[in-house]
């Protein structure tokens, strides 16, 4: 007969067991869809209900497999959405699967193509290598540059900025030639350069990643590690800030620890409206 406190113990034991092998073994693949309605007041009436995918963090590594990031790949493609954006980080720091992981994500389709910047682990990969692969694969790389997407006589304009840790952020020219009442999607791998960002240079939203979620979370969604320098604020979801708003992906992959707890894989449906009484 067990006592108490040696069944108690066991049944602890177990429980740990079972959440370990969560983490490591179910929740990293578990890929979640989250999608968000973002109001943008000067959006124009040809773009209600635009619908823009976003990848993050992918993170190809050992512990995150080309067959996973293919499985993403198929199922982002499922959504069908207006267009794609890819927010960095597409390996995790060598440079050999740089190749592998960009010749899967260039498999995303969408009517007005892909359009991707770079995180602070592809540049320790090899920042000149991965552009190269992308040029190669006819995905855009807008670093301190914008592209526009055009319905009719109307446009939007997706710009992007170099990464915030390792690269430069040049937000004047990455907003260059853009009339000031085209509504302006930014394209940053870090969320904190919102915190910084001129204000100078309207920006309506901001397409982040880099945190992860934090890729543990304890109750009450409080991510111990967050790799930012605001703490909880970025670990998800959508922030309003005074002069923009900013979404953060918790990302496809996982770095150091390849371990998610209440934190699942995300892929990012973001639709547009000019409505705000639709968010």
């Amino acid at each position: 007969m067990f006592s108490r406190r040696q069944f108690l113990k066991g049944a602890l034991t177990a429980g740990a067991a079972g959440l370990i092998a969560d983490g490591v073994f179910f929740e990293p693949r578990r890929i979640v869809v989250e999608k968000k309605t973002v109001a943008i007041n000067i959006l124009p009436q040809v773009f209600e209900g635009f619908r823009i995918c976003q990848l993050t963090d992918i993170h190809h590594s050992p512990f995150v497999g080309i067959k996973f990031i293919e499985k993403v790949v198929e199922e982002a493609n499922t959504l069908k959405p207006d267009l794609m954006v890819l927010t960095g980080d597409y390996v995790d720091d060598s440079h050999k699967y740089i190749e592998p992981a960009v010749s899967a994500l260039r498999k995303l389709k969408s009517p007005n193509g892909i359009m991707a910047v770079l995180g602070n682990h592809d540049h320790w990969a090899g920042a000149e290598l991965t552009k190269d692969i992308f040029n190669k694969y006819r995905v855009h790389v807008i670093t301190n540059n914008n592209r526009l997407i055009e319905i009719k006589d109307k446009a939007i304009c997706i710009a992007g900025v170099g990464d915030f840790m390792e690269d430069n952020q040049d937000l004047k020219k990455a907003f260059q030639g853009v009339p000031s009442d085209m509504p302006r999607i930014l394209l940053s791998h870090n969320p904190d350069y919102a915190e910084v960002m001129p204000k100078n240079e309207r920006v309506d939203l901001v397409l982040a990643g880099h945190t992860h979620g934090g890729q543990v979370r304890l109750p009450f969604s409080i991510a111990p590690v967050t790799m930012s320098k605001y703490g909880q604020k970025y670990t998800g979801g959508l922030v309003r800030l005074a002069n923009t708003q900013v979404y953060v992906s918790r990302g496809v992959g996982v770095v150091g620890l390849p371990i998610r707890f209440n934190c699942p894989p995300e892929i990012t449906l973001i639709t547009l409206t000019r409505d705000a009484r639709k968010v």
